[in-house]
């Protein structure tokens, strides 16, 4: 049959020069559409790993680092990735949802403290703390939407991590807004939906959110903290003030 003759070896029609890439709007849908079976095992394999609980920070190092190259297309074997990823980065995962976990009790305890009328305190002092607090929390939300996938993506030192990621925090606001708006999103529709919204969580809601944020985050990462020798050449001073000697992962 003539279906079974055909020449595989011969080259295709390829893609034209002039043809424009997709967007990274296009592209997000489009993983979900290639990917999304492979996303639910992950959603599904990630909650398992974070049940000991010590392993949240490992276990979003892996993955973010699967979600990362599926944002960038690049090949990966997302299980055999995944749990190696969770073992090369299970100190500094730790390390970060340690510190996380520690710095979240002190913003709670503050602002319990500052809210409470019944401390006597100067009434022009207390709004100020209250906004202070809030800054705080709303940093160290952002921060850890850059940490992992930094943490994936170079080789450095925790200081380093924790250093680039607050810098980023603090500079990169309309990123910053734009993940976490998505983040609530999925949050109220998950809220409206109640209990029909549990076998969303368990099998989509994480995998989403870390992909949309790896699309968001990858790019900069490459801009502000790739080596100067990976970047392209028309990447000028003020693109390397992240600049830390280190190579893409």
């Amino acid at each position: 049959m003539a279906i079974f003759k055909n020449d595989y070896n011969k080259e295709g029609p390829g893609v034209g020069k002039d043809v424009a890439p997709d967007n990274g709007f296009v592209r997000f849908f489009k993983v979900i559409w290639t990917k999304f079976g492979q996303l639910v095992i992950l959603n599904i394999v990630y909650l398992f790993a974070c049940t000991p609980i010590v392993t949240i920070g490992p276990a979003t190092a892996g993955l973010t680092y699967v979600l990362r190259n599926f944002s960038q297309g690049k090949p990966v074997f997302f299980m055999s990735d995944f749990i190696e990823k969770c073992k090369t980065c299970f100190k500094q995962g730790f390390l970060v949802t340690l510190i996380d976990a520690v710095t979240a009790v002190l913003i709670y305890l503050s602002f319990m403290f500052w809210s409470d009328s019944s401390v006597n305190i100067p009434s022009f002092f207390r709004p100020l703390a209250l906004v202070v607090t809030f800054i705080v929390a709303y940093l160290l939300v952002c921060m850890n939407l850059y940490v992992f996938p930094m943490m994936v993506s170079f080789d450095l030192p925790l200081k380093k991590l924790i250093k680039n990621s607050l810098i980023l925090a603090m500079y990169k606001i309309w990123h910053n807004l734009a993940m976490i708006l998505f983040a609530l999103a999925i949050a109220a529709l998950c809220f409206i939906l109640g209990l029909l919204a549990v076998p969303i969580i368990l099998t989509l809601v994480f995998s989403l959110v870390c992909l949309f944020n790896n699309f968001m985050v990858y790019p900069l990462l490459v801009k502000y903290v790739a080596t100067p020798e990976e970047k392209k050449p028309e990447a000028d001073e003020e693109e390397q003030i992240f600049s830390d000697d280190r190579r893409i992962k």
